[in-house]
């Protein structure tokens, strides 16, 4: 996942988180509602990432943490009165924003599925030489 709870709160604050999540008049975020569109907004960042980084991360970049918050808020408030014009602006720009990501035109800074690292801590094994043969310059020991 791209972003947590306390990400959210940090950036949009507990009452808005509030006012988008509760469903029964608790006054309270709801958690429930809130992971879902956590893995919702993930689920839809990995669709743009799958083709060219290898998934998942192993760290989240800031500008995708970014991206995820402005998303999972997006899918939170959907088409209901609670929906923003300038919050389905910011989300519509971070959708191109994954867009150029997706198409190489911007870069995450992380490796890409073509610039796997390569291992260099391996078992090796090397050889001293023939100790027997049959001709006279290996001879017997």
């Amino acid at each position: 996942m791209y972003c947590d709870r306390e990400g959210l709160i940090d950036r949009f604050g507990e009452e808005q988180l509030i006012q988008l999540t509760d469903q029964t008049g608790s006054e309270i975020i709801d958690d429930a509602v809130l992971e879902n569109a956590i893995l919702d907004a993930s689920a839809e960042i990995d669709m743009y990432l799958a083709g060219r980084y290898a998934l998942p991360l192993s760290t989240t970049p800031l500008p995708l943490a970014r991206i995820a918050c402005v998303l999972v808020r997006d899918l939170l408030a959907g088409d209901s009165d609670k929906a923003d014009e300038q919050w389905k602006k910011e989300a519509e720009a971070c959708r191109k924003t994954l867009d150029k990501i997706a198409t190489g035109k911007i870069s995450l800074g992380v490796d890409a599925l073509a610039a796997t690292p390569v291992s260099t801590n391996g078992a090796e094994m090397q050889t001293g030489g023939r100790i027997w043969g049959r001709d006279a310059s290996t001879g017997f020991i």
